[in-house]
Formats: C-alpha cells, structure tokens, sequence
C-alpha cells in the first residue's frame, strides 16, 4: 500500500430495524391467523374469549417473530462481510492548521470596538456561497 493510497472494504449491510419490524407483522399475522383455527376447549378451566385469544397469540408470535427477523438479519450481515470487496483508492488529505493559525482564531475579538480588529476578524470564518455577501457593521 502506497502513502497516497487507502485500502476501502464496501459491503452491503442489512437494516436489522426492517427485518425486525417485518418479522414482528408476519407474526401478528401469523397470530391472527392462527386464533381462528377451531380448538377444543374443554379441558381449560378459564374462559378466553376469541378476542382476547386472538391478542395474545398475536403479541405471542409478533414477539417471537421479532427475533427471528433479527436473528436473519444478523445472518445476511455475516454472509456480507464474506462477500465484501476491497478497493484502492487515492487518500485525500487535509492540513492540519498551522500553530499560529490556531492561536489567531481562538482568541476572541476585542470588547472595545476602538482598540482595533484582528486579522482573524478580517477574514470570514466560513467560505461563502455564490451569490452571498459579507455585511459589516
């Protein structure tokens, strides 16, 4: 590796919110789905009704799904650092300030307004836009 070169890997990552949200709707579906399959309630001691049966299978497998949507996502993320490449590409270095510049622009400007400006104050802080201009007092 040259000093004018850097070494860049570039992989595609999944979004593990996605996949964690998706995971969650397909669960809530699936719990819905589920809640209307005839079951025989003879043996439960306490009455559910079918809504409230529907609701909890839906948090349930939502839950549940959830995690496994993360858990895919955390697989394609390690699949993708398998498969991510590396390019060469040219560094682009910025100066460090010199010293004295640093010292200048640090210090404040003078409270009174007759002992004079610096030569910091002279210069805009930031580069202007096309089309702006510097209004002084």
């Amino acid at each position: 590796m040259n000093d004018d070169t850097i070494d860049v890997s570039v992989r595609r990552s999944p979004k593990y919110s996605a996949f964690i949200i998706l995971g969650v709707i397909l669960g809530m579906i699936a719990g819905g789905i589920l809640s209307f399959l005839p079951v025989d309630m003879a043996g439960v001691e306490t009455e559910v009704t079918q809504a409230s049966a529907t609701w909890m299978l839906m948090v349930f497998l939502g839950a549940i799904g959830g995690f496994l949507g993360a858990i895919v996502a955390l697989i394609l993320d390690r699949i993708s650092l398998r498969r991510a490449r590396t390019y060469t590409v040219p560094a682009a270095h910025d100066p460090a300030p010199a010293e004295d510049e640093t010292e200048v622009s640090s210090r404040e400007t003078p409270a009174d307004p007759e002992a004079g400006e610096t030569e910091a104050a002279e210069e805009p802080s930031e580069p202007r836009r096309a089309g702006e201009t510097d209004v002084r007092e």
